[in-house]
């Protein structure tokens, strides 16, 4: 080895070093809110009110009761959501339908927060409140 070749190889050594920690710890850090989702919390809010009202339209109200709000759970079952269903004529299907659409035109909810909104109609909308770390529909109208 010449003279200076070890300060040479040192600094490298000491560079290769530094960058592993950092690929290292990048690694160990946990992802981001919304990492992997482009559009991070309005998506997955977009995501659950779509499968919310999938159910709705479909009458499999046994998968769409879960994705209420916590309040709205503890006043109803599954099969009260199909009786108030049946009770609102087309109004409850149409206004799942309008979500579908908007939803699959691109538009997602605003988020606020731990509520979100998707705008439905002249003074209606969809709401959406987050709950232990999961979106919920609180109103569709």
């Amino acid at each position: 080895m010449a003279p200076g070749d070890g300060v040479v190889y040192g600094a490298a050594m000491r560079a290769m070093a530094a960058a592993s920690l950092f690929l290292a710890a990048c690694a160990a850090a946990p992802p981001s809110p919304g990492a992997g989702d482009p559009a991070g919390p309005a998506a997955q809010a977009g995501q659950v009110l779509g499968r919310f009202a999938t159910a709705v339209r479909n009458d499999r109200l046994d998968e769409a009761w879960p994705l209420l709000s916590a309040r709205w759970r503890a006043r109803s079952t599954p099969a009260t959501l199909a009786a108030d269903l049946a009770a609102s004529a087309r109004v409850g299907r149409e206004s799942a339908e309008r979500v579908q659409a908007l939803l699959a035109a691109g538009r997602l909810p605003v988020v606020d927060g731990d509520r979100a909104t998707l705008a439905v109609g002249e003074g209606k909308a969809a709401r959406l409140l987050l709950e232990a770390g999961e979106w919920r529909v609180d109103a569709l109208e």
